[in-house]
C-alpha cells in the first residue's frame, strides 16, 4: 500500500478562498469548504466563475457580489434550474411544505420538469424551463413571484 503521506493526491494545501480571500485548506483540485464565508471552492467554478458548478448553487462571481454585500449566497429561480440540470433532482421549502424539483429523463435525455408537493403528493409536469418558469404554481401563486419568500434551496435531500 502507497504511504497516503507522500501521495500528492492525499495532500493539503493552504490556499486563499476564491469568494473572501480567507486561507483555507485546498486539496490537489482546489476543492476546500471556506469556514468564514462558507463557500465550497473546486477548480471548475474558478475557471467558470458566471456558471453554476457543483456543489455550489450560485455562480463565483455572484458569490463573490454578494459576500461584498454581506449577503447569503442563496439561487435565484434562474440559477436553481441551472443547478437543476446539473443535479436533475432540487428542492424548496414553501410555508413549511418541502416541493421537490426533478428532472424527467427518457433515453438518457431530460424530457420535462416535474413539481413535486410533499404534502398533498401532487406531481405537475412542465415541458422545459421557461414553461416552468412561467407556470409554476405553489399554493396558487406563481413560483417566480413568490421565490424570495421560498427557504431550504438546494439539491434533493
Amino acid at each position: 500500500m502507497k504511504n497516503k503521506k507522500n501521495n500528492l493526491y492525499y495532500k493539503v494545501f493552504e490556499k486563499p478562498c476564491s469568494v473572501c480571500g480567507e486561507i483555507i485548506e485546498k486539496d490537489i483540485y482546489e476543492q476546500g469548504d471556506c469556514q468564514n464565508c462558507k463557500w465550497k471552492n473546486n477548480h471548475f467554478a474558478d475557471i467558470n466563475p458566471n456558471n453554476v458548478i457543483h456543489p455550489n448553487l450560485i455562480s463565483l462571481n455572484k458569490a463573490r457580489q454578494l459576500y461584498k454585500e454581506g449577503k447569503p449566497f442563496e439561487p435565484n429561480l434562474d440559477e436553481f434550474l441551472e443547478a437543476l440540470h446539473g443535479y436533475s433532482e432540487m428542492q424548496f421549502e414553501y410555508n413549511g411544505v418541502y416541493y421537490a424539483v426533478e428532472l424527467v429523463f427518457e433515453n438518457k435525455q431530460a424530457i420535462k420538469i416535474s413539481l413535486y408537493n410533499s404534502q398533498t403528493k401532487e406531481m405537475i409536469y412542465f415541458n422545459n424551463d421557461e414553461e416552468f418558469k412561467s407556470n409554476a404554481k405553489v399554493e396558487g401563486k406563481l413560483l417566480k413571484d413568490i421565490w424570495s419568500e421560498t427557504t431550504d434551496r438546494y439539491w434533493l435531500q
